[in-house]
Order: C-alpha cells, then sequence, then structure tokens
C-alpha cells in the first residue's frame, strides 16, 4: 500500500531552509529541504514549492535541488498559497515569523513549522498562538537540539537521577560577530534573542522555567540592540543557572556546562564530555571526576535533529502519536524569560 505524504511548502529559502546543506564539514541532512530531498524525507514528504521575497535566493535554490521557486510579496497577505498544503515551513528572518505565521494559519494551512524565535516578543508569540487556536493549528518551533539524541539523552539520565542530583548549570552562546549590537539591529532583537535563544530553551527543557535573580547586558552605545547579554536564574529545585551570550569572540560556540552531586557533562557543538566521581588519584582522601564514555551514548552517525523533528511532525500528523515537543506555550514561556532579561537592561 502506497503511504500518503505530506504536502509541503517553504517559505523563506536562506540558511537554515537550503544553503547550509552546502557546507562539507556539517551533518546531513542540516536543512530544510536537505530533509525533504533525502531518501527518508521523499518517504513522507512532498515538496511542492519554494518561496521568497528575493530573486537570487530563488534562483540559488532551483539551481541546487532543481525544484520549483516563486518569488512573492514582502507582504504576506498578498501572497496566495498553495491549496491542500499540510505543512509550511517558515523559515524567513525572525521579523517576519509573525505576519507569515498568522497568514498561514488564515488560509487554512493545518501544521506550521516556524524557526526561531517564533517571534520577537512574547506578545507576538501570544497573538499567533491566539489564532492557532481558533483554528485548530498545530505549530513546531525549530529548537532543533530537542531533537538532537545526544542531547535527549543526557536530558533523560538527568530527569531520571541517573547522572546525580543537579547543582547547577552554565550555558554560553559566543559569536564571532564583531559588533552583534549592530549586526543584529535591522532583524530585530540582538544575540541573546536570535543565537541565545538555543540555550534557553534547553534550560527551559531540562529544568522548567526558571525565575530570573539578576540580568546586565552591554551594549556598544546607548539604546542599541546588547553586544552581550548575561543573567543568573534560579530554578524551583533551587538549581542556579547562569547564561553568557555575546559576539565579538574570534570563534562560534555554543555549550551548556552541568555539574550534578557526582558527574559533570559538557554538551557543545564540539562534542559531549562526561565526568565521573572517582576515588582521587592526585590528593589522597579525595575524589575527582574522571572522564568516561557511557555505553548507552548515541553513537554520532545515528544523531540527526533535523530528522528528529520531521519524523514527530510526520507521526503527529499521521495520527500515530499525539504528543509535540518544544510546544508553543514552551516557547511562549522562553521569550518570557528572554524579555525578563532585557528588561533588567542597565
Amino acid at each position: 500500500m502506497k503511504r500518503s505524504k505530506i504536502k509541503t511548502i517553504l517559505i523563506g529559502l536562506g540558511r537554515i531552509c537550503s544553503s547550509l546543506e552546502e557546507d562539507p564539514f556539517r551533518k546531513k541532512p542540516c536543512t530544510h529541504m536537505g530533509v525533504l530531498a533525502s531518501e527518508w524525507g521523499k518517504d513522507r514528504f512532498e515538496f511542492v514549492l519554494g518561496l521568497d521575497t528575493k530573486s537570487e535566493k530563488c534562483e540559488s535554490f532551483q539551481s541546487f535541488w532543481k525544484e520549483k521557486t516563486e518569488i512573492i510579496s514582502s507582504d504576506p497577505t498578498k501572497v496566495t498559497l498553495p491549496k491542500s498544503i499540510q505543512l509550511a515551513v517558515i523559515s524567513t528572518p525572525s521579523a517576519y515569523h509573525e505576519e507569515w505565521a498568522k497568514h498561514c494559519i488564515r488560509q487554512g494551512i493545518p501544521n506550521l513549522l516556524i524557526e526561531k524565535p517564533v517571534a520577537l516578543t512574547e506578545s507576538g508569540a501570544k497573538r499567533i498562538q491566539k489564532l492557532a487556536k481558533k483554528n485548530n493549528t498545530r505549530i513546531w518551533i525549530n529548537h532543533e537540539r530537542r531533537y538532537h539524541p545526544s542531547y535527549q539523552y543526557v536530558r533523560d539520565q538527568l530527569t531520571t537521577g541517573k547522572l546525580g542530583n543537579l547543582k547547577s548549570l552554565r550555558a554560553s552562546v559566543f559569536t564571532s560577530a564583531k559588533n552583534p549590537g549592530l549586526a543584529f539591529s535591522k532583524l530585530g532583537g540582538g544575540p541573546l534573542l536570535h543565537d541565545g535563544t538555543h540555550a534557553v530553551d534547553l534550560i527551559h527543557w531540562i529544568l522548567g522555567k526558571p525565575k530570573l535573580v539578576d540580568a546586565k547586558l552591554e551594549s556598544p552605545k546607548k539604546n542599541s540592540i546588547e553586544s552581550r547579554a548575561v543573567a543568573w536564574f534560579r530554578s524551583k529545585s533551587g538549581v542556579d543557572v547562569f547564561l553568557d551570550v555575546a559576539g565579538e569572540r574570534d570563534y562560534f560556540q555554543f555549550e551548556l556546562d552541568i555539574h550534578t552531586d557526582t558527574h559533570r557533562i559538557i554538551c557543545s557543538n564540539d562534542g559531549f564530555q562526561f565526568y565521573q566521581s572517582e576515588t582521587s588519584k592526585l590528593y589522597k582522601g579525595f575524589r575527582s571526576l574522571v572522564p568516561y564514555l557511557p555505553p548507552q551514548f548515541p553513537k554520532p552517525e545515528t544523531a540527526n535533529a533535523f530528522i528528529g523533528i520531521y519524523d514527530e511532525i510526520f507521526q503527529v500528523i499521521m495520527g500515530n502519536k499525539n504528543t509535540m515537543e518544544g510546544t508553543l506555550s514552551d516557547n511562549i514561556e522562553i521569550l518570557n524569560l528572554i524579555e525578563s532579561i532585557y528588561r533588567r537592561k542597565q
């Protein structure tokens, strides 16, 4: 029996939608179109059309993928979307997520996958939520690390207490933007919103919504977008969380440094490291953290976050699953946490 495929359109044909697939170092697929064009994706999804406001992006997409594109107006209300679409993927710049989401809902598309952040503000996300509830629209937000087997393993080990009692968590996101306060200014929101949202999402995913204790933002000049944001949160269970998001580095780094009473776990774009408490070989009468690799830790070749989120979308739409990760309600709380930091600006 032939499997029914999910008719899908892509709105916004830039890096995360398409062009990152040309990076020779990234594990594939690493973009939305990369998933849809894979053998796995072709078996489950039917690509219908790619849409973008810029002709050069449409041409580049069409040249690489040999698929149909269309140049559209930057005003979503002037765009008529194809009929019978079951899934719309919104990967436009962040400033346009809200309007495109609302337009897709009004056009009757029942499922949306929206790049992070879902909107520039908590109030914007709530407007999407209100309209989605009215129209029974399901919405996923692409905080893809939630769907990465390695991160899922760490979270499961922490929540079940197999790695001890969680004591503290430090999250850092550093970019090479020399002046991020200006680099992000045209997009609305700074590096905290555009890059730091991944770290805030993981904090929320592991600990629930923590409470802000203190925060500070640094800006290149008065009233400009921040170049650095630092924050201290505390979870309901008393776990202290420290967040540091900044540019002006000569590298890119994303890292969680997690300490329990018996273990240390580093989750990074550079890889995962595990340490456990053992009798010290350095100090008599002490215990030290010693590196080890859990035998159940997912092998790198089996880990792909993009396949993970699309698999969940497929299973939910086909009626095989009724639970969703990274809900819109979660993302409203994530935006609330980010805005609580912005409100502390000094």
